[in-house]
């Protein structure tokens, strides 16, 4: 009886396996609601982590540590991701890079809404904000509602938190005001979701179909007007066909011109393109440059390679950090004011790669006084020295340690430092005079 019903349990069991192998997955995928509400639900769920401006969980998942609100958005659509089953990153979001680089990859795909276009955001839309006014973006959120006017989000490095936060017409400037936003960007939730696919494509069927009437129609009545006013104005046709052929001439050169000026442009906004427009798929990105430490006036190119070593890439250079360097063609980096700036490089919208740049004040002339007179004593500084110098405070920028505050600050640290060097030298002091008193007393 036993073996029986053992034997009548096992095929059950693989019959409910044959008819589970049957259905496909698709057909549970999470809708493009359901997909919203899960990315938002897990970027709520950090609200209140706390790491450093430039190190946390979220950078230690993409593999590079520095400022990390895009990492933060990368690492909850990755969650939201896994979660659902479905892929996001590289497919509905970049696969990684900055806010502006972020910004370009939504523009290719006509999902970028800047404030002007009037756009009202969805819950799991990112929002980008310009903090300086000068039209280039330093941060990412998403957006979880609205409210009219008043829009809330959460964001992540905010001072090193995860925070919600609001944004209103009367809010500070520029951290909780709506002037600050500089526009929205919509990931295409619908074209990972599972819920959508069957009634867009029964829509689309439906106005196809309307649209084929109507335009046999449209097309019967206007042949009979032009059959007649072709038979009429034939000679008037002959002679416009050469002014016109000169006209489209004219066009497509001034076409040709205006392209070439809107390319140089973009050049200069760091983007290089191969001689083909067609973009390949690329295995590897490998950026390099000669060196990372610099100080204010110096120029270093940031160089790349792709593999395959011959594939065509359309490559761009994007920088967050204002007023520390200024990207030039090519790759081209000059080094304008003080402290840590990272560079994100993209390969064909689909591969990035980043490294951080170090910037210094530049050394000036030393001035000497001697005899009451002063002269200009230049080139007596030892260069090891200043060296050594620029790589400490590297080191410790890349630690996290704020190197201009330390020097800023020295009246905090230099009594309590002086403290325990006295402490030390006491101690030191009472314990080599108890050594001498106990040898004496032998």
């Amino acid at each position: 009886m036993k073996k029986y019903f053992c034997k009548a349990i096992s095929l059950l069991l693989s019959l409910i396996l044959a008819v589970a192998s049957i259905f496909p997955v698709t057909a549970f995928a999470a809708s493009e609601g359901e997909l919203r509400s899960s990315v938002i639900s897990i970027a709520s769920g950090e609200v209140g982590y706390e790491g450093t401006s430039t190190t946390s969980k979220y950078g230690e998942w993409y593999g590079y540590q520095g400022g990390w609100c895009t990492t933060f958005v990368l690492w909850c659509f990755n969650q939201a991701g896994t979660s659902n089953g479905v892929k996001l990153n590289g497919v509905i979001v970049p696969s990684g890079g900055n806010c502006n680089s972020m910004i370009s990859w939504f523009k290719d795909k006509g999902r970028y809404h800047p404030v002007s276009e009037g756009y009202t955001p969805s819950s799991g839309d990112l929002v980008f904000f310009d903090w300086s006014g000068n039209g280039s973006c330093q941060h990412v959120g998403f957006v979880n509602y609205t409210s009219g006017t008043t829009v809330y989000t959460i964001e992540g490095n905010c001072s090193g938190k995860v925070k919600a936060r609001e944004y209103t017409a009367k809010g500070s400037k520029p951290y909780n005001n709506i002037s600050a936003i500089m526009g929205y960007a919509s990931p295409n939730y619908a074209s990972v979701s599972g819920g959508n696919t069957q009634t867009t494509a029964s829509t689309t069927k439906k106005k196809t179909t309307t649209k084929k009437q109507t335009t046999t129609k449209k097309q019967t009545t206007t042949k009979k007007q032009t059959t007649t006013k072709a038979t009429t104005k034939s000679t008037t046709a002959k002679t416009t066909k050469k002014t016109t052929a000169k006209e489209t001439k004219k066009t497509t050169v001034q076409a040709t011109t205006q392209s070439t000026t809107q390319s140089t442009t973009q050049t200069t906004t760091q983007t290089t393109a191969p001689s083909t427009q067609e973009k390949t798929s690329l295995d590897s990105l490998e950026i390099y440059a000669s060196t990372y430490d610099m100080q204010v006036g110096d120029s270093v190119v940031l160089e790349y390679s792709v593999q395959p070593s011959d594939a065509n890439a359309v490559v761009g250079y994007f920088c967050d950090e204002e007023g520390i360097i200024e990207l030039g063609d090519g790759g081209e980096i000059k080094a304008i004011g003080p402290g840590t700036a990272t560079v994100v490089v993209c390969a064909n919208d689909d591969l990035y790669n980043q490294c951080s740049f170090t910037v210094t004040e530049a050394r000036g002339d030393v001035t000497a006084v001697e005899h009451g007179t002063s002269r200009e004593v230049v080139g007596t500084t030892d260069n090891s020295v200043v060296t050594t110098e620029r790589n400490a405070q590297s080191v410790l920028t890349r630690m996290g340690v704020n190197v201009t505050a330390l020097s800023q600050n020295k009246q905090l640290y230099a009594i309590p430092i002086a403290i325990i060097g006295g402490t030390l030298i006491i101690s030191i002091f009472i314990l080599i005079t108890k050594k001498i008193k106990s040898r004496k007393s032998r």
